[in-house]
């Protein structure tokens, strides 16, 4: 399984099982911490970011980025990594981070905090970065 492949899985599932109503993939803007996502989402007003990953190195890498530093500006109230069957260790994600695999045609929570849309979020996310997302999405389909 190749990223792009990975990517549009995690599309699918943000608007099919999380149900949410608007989802990009691999937007660059503006954001205070420098972040491209793979894929972002919005559910009932909170964002869902996800973090496509096919090799450990790839995984290992994401740590040293600087929206993950603690209290550091980062998109996503919920975080999840998305990844093939097994890759990653049993608990190897950081705090508050959850890890999704790819089972086949299903997506399966294998490890850390797992979505619950009624549940408590683990983070704060940064919201100005967020809306300067959706209005750069917005100004590129007025083109």
């Amino acid at each position: 399984m190749n990223h792009t492949e990975l990517v549009n899985k995690a599309i699918k599932w943000l608007r099919n099982s999380l149900h949410c109503r608007v989802v990009l993939s691999e937007l660059v803007a503006y954001t205070r911490s420098g972040e491209t996502p793979d894929v972002i989402g919005w559910v009932h007003n909170t964002a869902i970011l996800i973090e496509c990953k096919i090799s450990l190195s790839d995984f290992y890498a994401d740590r040293k980025k600087r929206a993950r530093h603690v209290d550091f500006p980062a998109l996503g109230a919920w975080r999840f990594f998305l990844t093939p069957s097994g890759m990653v260790p049993k608990g190897k994600i950081g705090y508050g981070w959850g890890l999704y695999e790819v089972h086949g045609r299903k997506i399966i929570h294998a490890d850390g905090w797992q979505y619950n849309n009624a549940g408590f979020p683990p983070f704060k996310s940064d919201r100005d970065s967020e809306v300067a997302m959706l209005l750069s999405a917005l100004a590129r389909l007025k083109r």
